[in-house]
């Protein structure tokens, strides 16, 4: 009998110490947010995040047609004359 419960101290001791320690991590802290209704926070940040990079890619593409265009005037050749004008 007390084999075995030398032995299982050391097993409850590991046990309850990698629980705190994933209780404090990452898991821990979301399974605590889902619990503490904060959950619904974070799904709408992702949303209005999701928004504004949309609304970034937009105005992306708005500069690189307006690079492109900036690169083809650059591009034609010069007549003298105009320049002279």
């Amino acid at each position: 009998m007390e084999g075995v419960l030398a032995l299982s101290i050391p097993i409850v001791a590991i046990l309850t110490f990698g629980a705190v320690m994933l209780a404090r991590g990452p898991i821990g802290q979301a399974v605590a947010r889902a619990i503490g209704g904060r959950s619904g926070e974070t799904e709408l940040e992702v949303v209005e995040l999701r928004q504004h990079l949309d609304q970034l890619r937009l105005e992306m593409g708005d500069m690189q047609e307006r690079l492109d265009f900036a690169e083809r005037l650059l591009a034609q050749p010069r007549d003298a004359d105009r320049l002279q004008a």
